[in-house]
């Protein structure tokens, strides 16, 4: 396969090389084509220039003119201008000289060029022949060589011929061997099985009898265990229904008691949801527009779990329904009480002014009055009637000192005419924090506190909240 493949590699260089040399012909050919050419060409332009020298020569050579010639020669030289012109037409055929000597000597370094590639060509053929010619004797060399290894791989075919036939032969030998040890050990194996058998057989006997005997005995004490346990199990049993009867009976009165109780809760939270309501209703407030635009009364959800067929159940889930439907309002309502501003900012104090038209005390025309003046002696604590923020601490104009919270909900309070602040922009406030002292800032004619309710920016009357938180504190 060496021998073969260096073979094919070599024909493969010399096919190669072979298609070079054809190549290197054709252009050999064809550089031989263009110096033809150019022998033509040059043949051409010495031929011209031969004639323009023979006729250049006979202008100038006296003796050959004709007497026709020398009459006009006679004339040329009498004229300026004659001789003028063939002064120029000399000039041009020196030009024509230098031009054709130029050719000349382009034409003798292309063929010289043609000449060095022509011998680099005739190089190159020699080294290719030389080269072929090595190729030849070697693939010879190599021919030889494949015809002594055929030889041998037919001499080593021949050798291995006759060892298969001598593995054949002690194959079969060998197989005959197997064969009767196999039968030999068929023969052992079914006596060996046939003792074992019996043997097996006689033990299976006894040990059926043995174990018929204790599974016998114990039959007789299992039966005797059920039959105790079975009665065992019919007094628990008798003692379980009695205990069930009993938990029912429990269940019933717990699911009364739970019933009752919810039932208890139910009433208290709805009256305590009543007193909210009227104690809103006293303020002149709308309830609706302070619990916001969500309705509590038909708010639902939580998981789903199918209601069984049992009257006391149902009964008790839909109180619990209802009972979480009142908290849930009762908690809003909680949480809107907390904000409302229903406590007196002063500790004692006289009315000296009411909400709505009045007198003007400084100049006597009837004109609205947006809050409550409440006097009191100067220096007297002002406290917040409700928790809040903080919006405005400060000098406010006819205010004089003034302080503005906001309780949420659309509710803000005003104190006005103060002496002194004691909170600041921003800061939070609680219920009945101390906010201020009572003064007589701003348009005033004696100390006392303009005090203002604005919900969503419109004045309200201070006094129904005094009286609506005079009711929850009654109630309560």
């Amino acid at each position: 396969m060496f021998t073969s493949g260096t073979m094919l590699a070599t024909e493969q260089r010399l096919a190669d090389k072979d298609s070079a040399i054809e190549e290197q012909k054709i252009e050999y050919f064809s550089l031989l084509q263009q110096v033809g050419e150019y022998h033509n060409e040059f043949s051409k332009i010495t031929k011209n220039l031969q004639e323009n020298q023979e006729q250049l020569l006979s202008l100038l050579d006296g003796d050959h003119i004709s007497e026709e010639t020398a009459a006009e020669q006679v004339h040329l030289k009498s004229s300026e201008d004659e001789r003028a012109r063939v002064a120029l037409a000399r000039q041009a055929l020196e030009d024509k000289f230098k031009q054709f000597e130029g050719d000349l000597e382009s034409i003798a370094g292309k063929n010289l060029a043609l000449e060095t590639q022509a011998k680099q060509l005739r190089q190159v053929l020699e080294t290719s022949e030389e080269e072929r010619s090595k190729a030849a004797l070697a693939k010879k060399m190599m021919s030889e060589k494949l015809a002594e290894v055929q030889t041998e791989l037919e001499r080593f075919v021949q050798k291995n011929a006759l060892l298969e036939d001598e593995k054949q032969a002690l194959d079969n030998s060998l197989d005959e061997l197997n064969d009767e040890l196999a039968s030999l050990k068929g023969q052992l194996s079914e006596r060996a099985e046939l003792v074992a058998e019996q043997q097996a057989q006689m033990t299976s006997l006894l040990e059926g009898k043995r174990v018929a005997l204790q599974e016998a005995e114990k039959v007789g004490q299992k039966l005797h265990e059920t039959a105790l346990y079975s009665e065992q199990l019919e007094n628990e049993n008798t003692e379980l229904a009695n205990e069930v009867d009993s938990l029912k009976n429990s269940l019933v009165e717990v699911s009364n008691i739970q019933l009752e109780l919810v039932e208890r809760l139910t009433e208290r939270s709805k009256s305590s949801v009543d007193v909210i309501e009227k104690t809103v209703a006293m303020t002149g407030l709308n309830l609706e527009t302070l619990l916001g635009s969500d309705n509590l009364e038909t708010g639902q959800g939580g998981p789903y779990i199918p209601l069984e067929d049992n009257q006391e159940t149902a009964e008790l889930e839909a109180s619990v329904a209802l009972l979480d439907m009142q908290l849930v309002r009762w908690e809003a309502l909680q949480d809107v009480v907390g904000k409302l501003p229903l406590t007196t900012p002063l500790d004692q104090y006289r009315v000296t002014s009411s909400f709505g038209k009045r007198r003007d005390p400084v100049t006597g025309k009837t004109s609205v009055h947006n809050g409550l003046d409440m006097a009191a002696p100067m220096k007297s604590s002002i406290y917040a009637p409700a928790p809040g923020k903080v919006v405005y601490a400060g000098w406010r104009g006819r205010y004089g000192r003034m302080v503005e919270i906001d309780h949420g909900n659309g509710i803000r309070t005003r104190y006005g005419h103060l002496r002194k602040l004691l909170v600041t922009q921003g800061q939070e406030v609680a219920h009945n924090e101390k906010i201020a002292l009572l003064g007589n800032s701003g348009r005033s004619t004696g100390p006392h506190v303009h005090y203002e309710i604005l919900f969503n920016g419109n004045p309200v009357d201070p006094r129904k909240f005094l009286l609506a938180g005079k009711n929850v504190f009654k109630v309560q």
